[in-house]
């Protein structure tokens, strides 16, 4: 038993760090565009950080597709399955396509339309246009390489997926310089050019992606490979990707109403939350990036029938997620000045992220338990519990304490963030009850 928990942990911290920087390097972006926004103006970064969750919405259109090509996958290598991996990875990139060209068009034509949905005064959607049309009009390029990453992870090249967020980052923090201070700065483009440089980079990111899924996978696209497009691989994809998906899609939806909310506050208020969000974002990223590690080695033992050990897996996954969220989280609260003191120097704003930090100590355990635990459910084809929990705690509990909390009683952003703590926490808890009940034993696609 040592010997085996040994080597699990082994597979968990190997699949796991790259995973780590390659979702850490993608955090960077946004980092990187609101730490630069920041210093052009406040109402740069409350426009983009509105267009960001817009976007979000718009990735997990097609994210159900990374997630149903990436458990079945895990499931056909660990049933010795892997002649039919093809005809997933072939399915997964056709509709990728497809939705990617129709999220594209969405976003050309109706980028004023989604910010003024959202509660955004005029001059925030003059701000905020430009950048939502760019980057969403480039949906086809993201939706391609979104697809193509977890098929390299599944397979092991967690490495070798990590090259194309670096390149993207690099790329990206370049021109987003050029744009906003650097000799392209005459063209005074502002929150265009950081669209510019997002799209710019996300194409090359694609291109390397395609690249690789050639070397490491042995897989190239041409027209005669639609016949394996077939319905019932689809269905398959479809079955595990959908509910996993609209678990995702539920919950960027429910932030999106509360994003509105916020904006009664005001523009201060808004710009606060999208701060206090993008930091608390790094310390998603440890249960993320175990979560999918995890869901890697999970949906091979349940593709190899050995139950146990996906068991164990799960457990000692959410053991480390946890852990490793309450030390960050703690980390984030002593230092919030010097770490707000980068990105504004707006006190009023500065004050209120530390009483926000605060809260998220306890709201990151069950944000961690969530990740962590959904990821492992769906590893094993459990999808649809979490959607249906999802949906019900999200829109019926969470979204009427955001108002109830934060606008009713007067308690503001500390409000809303305290409707996310009985939210995140309600949904742990059931979660943690559905793994340690083993009906996800049933749910495998072998």
């Amino acid at each position: 038993m040592p010997e085996t928990d040994s080597k699990m942990r082994l597979g968990l911290y190997t699949l796991a760090w790259p995973i780590f920087v390659e979702q850490l390097l993608r955090l960077l972006i946004s980092y990187v565009d609101v730490f630069m926004l920041g210093h052009y103006s406040d109402e740069a970064v409350a426009a983009t950080g509105v267009a960001n969750q817009i976007l979000t919405i718009s990735i997990i259109f097609y994210g159900f597709l990374t997630v149903g090509v990436q458990i079945v996958s895990a499931q056909l290598i660990g049933a010795n399955k892997k002649h039919m991996i093809e005809n997933v990875i072939t399915n997964g990139i056709v509709v990728a396509f497809l939705i990617g060209i129709a999220m594209s068009f969405i976003f050309i034509f109706f980028s004023d339309q989604f910010l003024r949905l959202l509660g955004l005064s005029e001059d925030l959607v003059v701000v905020g246009s430009p950048f939502l049309e760019i980057i969403g009009g480039s949906s086809v390029i993201i939706a391609l390489h979104s697809s193509i990453l977890p098929i390299l992870r599944t397979h092991g090249y967690v490495r070798q997926a990590m090259v194309v967020p670096i390149t993207i980052s690099v790329i990206n923090v370049v021109l987003n310089y050029l744009f906003l201070y650097g000799p392209l700065s005459f063209l005074d483009l502002g929150v265009t050019g950081v669209g510019i440089a997002t799209s710019f980079a996300n194409v090359v990111g694609m291109i390397m992606a395609v690249w690789m899924l050639r070397k490491y996978i042995g897989y190239t696209f041409h027209f005669a490979k639609l016949k394996q497009c077939s319905k019932k691989m689809l269905g398959s994809i479809l079955r595990y990707g959908l509910p996993s998906a609209g678990e995702n899609l539920s919950y960027a939806g429910s932030q999106l109403v509360v994003t509105a909310i916020i904006a009664i506050l005001g523009t201060e208020a808004l710009t606060t939350k999208v701060y206090a969000s993008s930091v608390s974002q790094f310390v998603a990223l440890f249960a993320i990036s175990i979560g999918q590690a995890s869901q890697i080695i999970i949906g091979r033992a349940v593709g190899a029938k050995e139950v146990d050990r996906a068991y164990r897996q799960g457990i000692k996954s959410w053991r480390i997620g946890l852990a490793i969220a309450l030390s960050v989280s703690i980390l984030i609260y002593l230092f919030a000045e010097p770490i707000m003191h980068l990105f504004t120097s707006n006190v009023a704003i500065i004050e209120m992220t530390k009483e926000l930090f605060l809260l998220s100590i306890f709201l990151e355990l069950f944000r961690a338990t969530n990740i962590i635990v959904i990821s492992s459910l769906n590893a094993t084809g459990d999808v649809r519990f979490p959607f249906i929990c999802g949906l019900i705690v999200m829109w019926i509990v969470s979204l009427p304490f955001s108002y109830l909390l934060g606008i009713s009683a007067g308690l503001g952003l500390v409000g809303v963030w305290l409707a996310y703590i009985i939210d995140e926490g309600i949904r742990s808890l059931l979660m943690y009850r559905r793994w340690r009940s083993r009906i996800w034993i049933k749910k495998s696609l072998f």
